[in-house]
């Protein structure tokens, strides 16, 4: 455990739920999976740079693959966030022979299920755009991108889950470093087949995901060779298999079903809200500007998320070693904290919305469509970074079902109805569609911090 994140704690009183001596700890943690996420969020902000030099329909076609390609993700990472729950409580229980037969076990269950479910949507692939838009020269484009995303899918969630299992050791650092060098290779890939340079093929838009696909693989295959090194706070050991044990198995899978449960409820709800954006009077347009703008807010809401998997991580080291208070106080810390950061970034965001849509296009009505977006992010975000940290908090114990009740709340009878409602009833158009992303941010930041308040999770036993 490289950042010792059990000593010199016990002289807190237990009734101080905030500590801010935590600060500099919780903040090493972070700054690394801060940085690692913001790296694979600048390879698709470059990617939509280089792609909206082809057109608005290029763009389009990117951002509406894009949206199918992180509900497929979500889904996937499901049994990352399990193993990083129990990784975390083995470390704190300081069993390495545990979190290795966990950290064995999540990549046998991503490997097998990553091949049935790419394989399927695969085959999916050329119906799943026509769902979203009825231009054929969108689906044109982005089918194929989908298409060679889906054949990458295995090293994406072993990817995903080496970097899960390395952070629920207390290791932030050798995941940041190996997001670095996935997401240069994405860069550099894109770049030579999306333009067709250095005599490779002109792709377009599915250069992007041929970048994507070279990238992770070499994450993965190095991420790998590391865990066997011996030289990480989380190491294979000989003595634990790769074969099947249900045991292990279900303890991942009661943790990480409801979380993967929750993030298709959450991606999917996205591709609905998506469908109302195109239904709007503005369409395309409205497209347009949500996928620059999208982008914006991922960098933010994956701030909350980098926090999230930070407390997952504490909460679930103290309750391994069993010290609950240890670990509301380190929960608690770390969502204050979040907020916090969280407010500072999004102040920026407010003053230079215009120039940021107009970095990535020079339309105007996409320009303008895309600030208003953006200021509704703004004050949706310290509301999402609570209830992201918090989250994490309740992942740390094993608690994944309430989220996903709440994601369902506030996603499906909240977030719809309300864009639907502002939008066509109330006729505030893509504006009302905007708003709603405000209403939902706040109720389900209301219902997670007071799960996370009521400390039923203490107690629970994975």
């Amino acid at each position: 455990m490289s950042d010792q994140p059990l000593q010199s704690e016990s002289i807190t009183p237990s009734t101080q739920k905030v500590d801010f001596s935590l600060t500099r700890k919780i903040l090493t943690m972070t700054v690394p999976v801060v940085m690692g996420r913001y790296a694979e969020t600048t390879v698709e902000m470059i990617q939509i740079f280089m792609i909206g030099m082809l057109g608005p329909v290029s763009l389009s076609a990117y951002g509406l693959a894009r949206a199918f390609t992180r509900v497929l993700f979500t889904a996937m990472m499901s049994i990352s966030r399990g193993a990083l729950t129990m990784v975390a409580q083995a470390i704190g229980a300081d069993s390495m022979e545990e979190a290795s037969a966990a950290t064995k076990q999540a990549f046998s269950l991503l490997l097998g299920l990553s091949i049935v479910f790419g394989a399927g949507s695969l085959a999916l692939s050329p119906f799943l755009l026509p769902t979203l838009t009825s231009d054929p020269e969108v689906i044109a484009l982005g089918t194929p991108f989908l298409q060679v995303f889906f054949i990458g899918v295995p090293f994406m969630t072993l990817n995903r889950a080496i970097t899960s299992c390395l952070q629920g050791a207390g290791d932030t650092r050798t995941p940041f470093f190996l997001s670095v060098l996935s997401s240069t290779v994405q860069i550099v890939v894109s770049y030579v087949f999306i333009f067709g340079h250095w005599g490779m093929p002109e792709l377009g838009v599915v250069g992007a995901a041929v970048g994507g696909l070279l990238g992770r693989s070499l994450a993965t295959i190095l991420g790998l060779g590391l865990l066997y090194s011996g030289r990480l706070a989380l190491t294979l050991l000989p003595n634990t298999s790769y074969r099947f044990d249900w045991g292990v198995a279900h303890r991942i899978l009661k943790i990480g079903v409801p979380s993967g449960l929750q993030g298709i409820l959450r991606n999917s709800s996205g591709l609905v809200y998506l469908k109302l954006i195109a239904m709007s009077a503005l369409s395309t347009t409205a497209i347009a500007a949500y996928t620059i703008g999208h982008q914006m807010e991922s960098i933010l809401r994956r701030t909350g998320q980098a926090y999230g998997t930070v407390a997952t991580a504490l909460v679930g080291q103290h309750l391994g070693a069993q010290d609950p208070e240890g670990a509301e106080r380190n929960g608690w810390t770390t969502i204050v904290i979040s907020v916090l950061t969280n407010t500072l970034l999004v102040l920026p965001v407010a003053a230079l919305a215009k120039q940021f849509m107009a970095v990535f296009t020079t339309v105007p009505e996409i320009i303008s469509t895309g600030a208003i977006y953006l200021y509704a992010i703004v004050v949706a975000e310290p509301f999402s970074c609570a209830s992201n940290t918090s989250e994490g908090g309740l992942r740390g114990a094993g608690d994944t079902r309430p989220p996903m009740y709440y994601t369902l709340i506030t996603h499906w009878l909240i977030r719809l109805p309300a864009a639907y409602v502002l939008a066509f009833w109330l006729d505030y158009d893509i504006n009302g569609i905007w708003a709603a992303l405000v209403i939902f941010s706040v109720v389900q930041a209301f219902l997670t911090v007071r799960r996370f308040r009521q400390g039923h999770w203490k107690t629970r036993k994975i």
